[in-house]
């Protein structure tokens, strides 16, 4: 088949890979403008199988009638200028979309930027296999060789695109990569026309395959078809199986990402390996499912499918927990690869033999096979966009990760079951025993005397949880309220006091104070409202605060004894920047989300914008992690480069202690500042501290290989992943530990 086919295969590759690299670069291309939080990556997925959705109908339709190679050719000659077009696209968009809300402008620009070169590429499979498939017997292997080549250039992109090009060489370059891959097909269509080929091996270019014309027949283990009028009844209600697959895997992607955030966070490496592995293991399906249809092509291999994938569904939540504390000891990076190739493979590899087993069932003539192909993976692609918003935002908030994952599992399995019974299938009775045993796995929260849960949420933007904690992993008594997402303390106060235990919190106090009362003052980054309660009730500023997640606002309030006075807008901080027309006397950045520093906040491009902002003598502080040595370090001195590059006066204070467990504060301003007579100086012993003897000489700071950070180049978060590590291991060593000794599950 390759050797026959190989230009279909070569263009099914770059296909694959185009698509991935369109979806990886259109978040990054929107980010600048709208951020790059869960909701916008939500977006860009849910409309990105929206565009899949499109380009598989119509390439059903287009499938019906005489199809050759010269029509991918010009399909993708098409999706080369789009692609290459995006940056100018993206700026035209975002201009249209500028006064619209966050989650409004984000949906209709994803939708104009992603959607018309998504829609050509999802034209490509249908036409693929109408083209590829000559005979019944084999249009099973056909179409999962279509869809594994297809995501396997997907897989391939994933990791190249998202773990080097982009970050490393930037979006335009990437951008360039893809097009010119796109536009190299049509070159080596022509090229192929005119060289001489044994024509016994490869067909003519621009024909339909020869078609099988002779009355097919059965072999003794195929199974004999039921009268057209029965059949065709079970075609339509089979198309149902199309629905659960789509909706599931979607579902599988995001659970499986949101059961290992409270460990491993959610980093650009994990979202890496869940997606990877996500595309590897439909890979693998289609691939098997294709061979498995053309030898058993009947409705039972699906019940069989749906059945074995509903097992492993059901206990998601035990593998999730159970295999992450197996590999705690293990280098973080390997083990959330290992943890995420064994909890999410097994389930998806038998989803994806769903969508081939459907083609090969439902498909009645061959010549209907890209029709047929079109059609199961539109319904499979459409359910998917259809039910992400329900479990993100309804489904998720409200009832947890192991809850709606065992109900998925049950819904998966138990229609397969009843079909398999009524088949005499009674091994099937299996589900039975494993729901109920799955069910009795999951993890229950227990009281303990050392801390006391005050409030839990799972969500698209993490998880969210406030605890008071009555003694330490040291067994030493304490009288805490922390507030944690995904498992990374944001917030830690005195529960009687509601004083920080942080001391970033006064030296960004001693900051602040050397600007009058009354001063207007911006946070990025709400928290549970300790630099908010700072800066309002002790300075008597008047303080916006930009908080992304709702919750975190309502948590603030309840929890944290929020300060009334401070204005919460719900917006993304880069977003909030690009859109007001308010000008600040204090910009204050504190946005980490968990152990990420969300590099769209964190540019060139965005310390200008907010420098733009600043009232005269105006001051920008941004508080990051206190590493600025060694490789660890490079992404502290980057801030640093960058900040000096946009065109400020930058000074760095570190807070006491090692790098390990202290803060960096970089206060910067478009003028050269003196910190004197400050209205809430340091005091040491009760004696007020000259901070200008604080601040770091930054001579001794090696600046050779920071780099600055840019918008074209989103790398800070590939730079940061070793000091992401780091402080995540000591809250997993710490905080994590300690919960789960004392009753609390890493996911409910």
């Amino acid at each position: 088949m390759i050797k026959k086919f190989w230009f279909i295969f070569l263009v099914l590759l770059i296909e694959g890979s185009s698509l991935m690299a369109v979806e990886l670069i259109g978040a990054k291309l929107l980010a600048p403008f709208f951020g790059s939080s869960l909701y916008v990556w939500t977006a860009v997925l849910g409309i990105t199988v929206l565009g899949l959705t499109l380009g598989y109908a119509f390439g059903g339709q287009m499938a019906r009638k005489q199809t050759n190679e010269k029509q991918l050719i010009l399909i993708l000659g098409l999706a080369a200028i789009l692609v290459f077009v995006l940056p100018a696209t993206a700026s035209a968009v975002i201009s249209l979309t500028s006064g619209m809300g966050l989650i409004t402008g984000v949906c209709i620009a994803t939708f104009l930027l992603i959607v018309p070169p998504v829609f050509l590429f999802g034209l490509i499979g249908p036409l693929a296999v109408h083209l590829m498939a000559e005979k019944m017997e084999t249009l099973g292997n056909v179409a999962g060789t279509v869809y594994f080549t297809s995501t396997l250039g997907g897989i391939a992109a994933t990791f190249l695109f998202g773990f080097y090009w982009i970050p490393e060489v930037g979006l335009r370059f990437s951008l360039t990569v893809t097009a010119i891959a796109l536009v190299l097909l049509p070159v080596i269509f022509l090229v192929k026309k005119f060289v001489p080929v044994n024509e016994k091996e490869i067909l003519p270019t621009d024909t339909i395959p020869i078609r099988d014309q002779k009355p097919q027949t059965r072999n003794k283990k195929q199974i004999t078809r039921k009268p057209q009028a029965g059949r065709q009844k079970i075609k339509n209600t089979v198309y149902l199986f199309a629905m659960l697959e789509g909706a599931t895997v979607m579902a599988v992607e995001l659970m499986s990402a949101r059961m290992l955030a409270p460990y491993f966070g959610s980093s650009l490496y994990v979202w890496g390996a869940v997606i990877g592995i996500t595309l590897l293991s439909l890979a693998m399906g289609y691939f098997a499912g294709g061979r498995l249809a053309d030898r058993y092509p009947d409705v039972t291999s699906i019940h069989w499918a749906l059945l074995i994938s509903a097992f492993f569904l059901l206990f998601m939540h035990y593998f999730a927990s159970s295999l992450t504390l197996a590999f705690n000891a293990m280098n973080m990076r390997m083990a959330v690869v290992l943890v995420s190739f064994l909890l999410i493979l097994p389930p998806l590899f038998f989803l994806g033999m769903v969508p081939t087993l459907l083609i090969r069932y439902v498909t009645a003539e061959i010549d209907d096979a890209g029709t047929t192909t079109g059609r199961v993976f539109t319904i499979s692609s459409a359910s998917g966009i259809l039910f992400l918003p329900i479990l993100g935002f309804f489904i998720i908030p409200n009832f947890g990760l192991t809850g709606p994952s065992l109900l998925l599992g049950f819904l998966v399995g138990i229609v397969p079951m009843i079909s398999l019974l009524s088949r005499k299938k009674y091994v099937s009775l299996i589900f039975l025993p494993v729901l109920l045993i799955s069910y009795v796995q999951r993890d229950k929260a227990t009281s303990s005397p050392n801390l006391a849960v005050k409030y839990y949420s799972e969500g698209l933007l993490g998880q969210v949880l406030v605890a008071d904690v009555y003694k330490n992993g040291a067994g030493q008594a304490t009288n805490d309220r922390i507030l944690f997402v995904n498992r990374m303390g944001q917030t830690n106060v005195n529960n009687n006091s509601h004083v920080s235990n942080w001391n970033y919190i006064t030296f960004g106090m001693a900051l602040s104070s050397k600007l009058p009362e009354n001063s207007k003052a911006l946070l990025l980054g709400l928290g549970g409202g300790s630099v908010a309660n700072m800066l309002q009730s002790n300075l008597k500023f008047d303080v916006d605060a930009v908080e992304l997640d709702e919750r975190i606002a309502m948590v603030a309030k309840k929890y944290f004894a929020l300060n009334p006075g401070v204005s919460i807008l719900v917006d993304d901080a880069r977003h909030y920047l690009e859109t007001t027309s308010e000008k600040y006397d204090l910009i204050f950045f504190d946005v980490f989300k968990g152990d990420i520093p969300p590099p769209h906040v964190l540019s060139l491009e965005c310390f200008q914008k907010a420098k733009s902002l600043l009232n005269p003598n105006g001051l920008i502080i941004v508080n990051f992690n206190g590493f600025l040595n060694g490789e660890i370090g490079k992404p502290g001195r980057s801030v640093f480069a960058t900040l000096n590059a946009a065109g400020l006066e930058t000074k760095l204070l570190p807070t006491p202690g090692l790098e390990a467990d202290r803060n960096i504060i970089f206060v910067a301003s478009a003028e050269p500042q003196i910190y004197q007579n400050l209205r809430s100086p340091l005091l040491f012993k009760g004696q007020p501290v000259n901070i200008d003897t604080l601040f770091l000489d930054t001579s001794t700071l090696k600046q050779e290989d920071a780099v600055v950070l840019k918008d074209d180049r989103p790398n800070l978060e590939r730079l940061n992943l070793l000091a992401s590590d780091e402080w995540r291991k000591g809250y997993n060593g710490t905080y994590t530990k300690f919960f789960l000794e004392n009753g609390v599950p890493l996911f409910y």
